[in-house]
């Protein structure tokens, strides 16, 4: 263990005084005021000794008045609920008897639930894909005018092919699983005319 680890271990080590009630120290430094993290830090580990399982997932805190270096901070412990998946513990940090930090934390039993989220499939890298023009041109066949369509990303030269009627259609009721096809440049109007043809 390093010295820097060492010093935060045996400063985060708060001294049991009495039944939920515990003493933190200060590092033997020059300060005005106590270090805010060192208050919170303690406040937690008060918490977490009143806890007989589960870990701190949510953790809520007020610095409420300035910490003094020169005395130890008294930490009270209130033990809100002990349920079986969530434990809630309340830390009032205490100096010249006055509160100057309070916390509120709530401990988790790790359990198993649901899961909602499918893993990724296994897909082709980006690099290795064909350009949108050459996999319409072998789904749909060539353009019979040779007129070409302009998409964000590429220029596709089947707009007026023999299957951009059935993209066209799969694109508007979204049936079916081909590609589907898009061309900015024909009016929707247009679109829905030649679809009801």
């Amino acid at each position: 263990m390093s010295e820097s680890l060492e010093f935060l271990v045996n400063l985060l080590d708060v001294e049991t005084i009495e039944v939920n009630t515990f003493r933190g120290k200060h590092p033997e430094e020059e300060r005005q005021r106590t270090f805010g993290g060192q208050v919170a830090a303690q406040a937690l580990m008060s918490a977490g000794r009143t806890v007989e399982h589960g870990k701190v997932h949510s953790l809520h805190s007020y610095f409420l008045r300035p910490g003094d270096p020169r005395i130890p901070i008294l930490y009270e412990v209130d033990r809100i609920r002990d349920g079986r998946s969530f434990t809630t513990r309340r830390v009032v940090a205490i100096q010249h008897g006055k509160a100057i930090y309070n916390m509120q934390a709530s401990f988790h039993t790790e359990e198993s639930s649901l899961e909602h989220q499918f893993e990724m499939p296994e897909v082709p890298d980006p690099e290795s894909i064909r350009p949108l023009a050459e996999r319409v041109a072998s789904e749909f066949g060539t353009s019979t005018n040779g007129s070409s369509v302009n998409t964000p990303s590429t220029s596709v030269s089947s707009a007026n092919c023999p299957g951009a009627r059935c993209a066209l259609k799969n694109h508007v009721s979204g049936s079916g699983s081909r590609p589907m096809a898009y061309c900015p440049t024909i009016p929707v109007a247009r679109m829905r005319r030649h679809l009801r043809q």
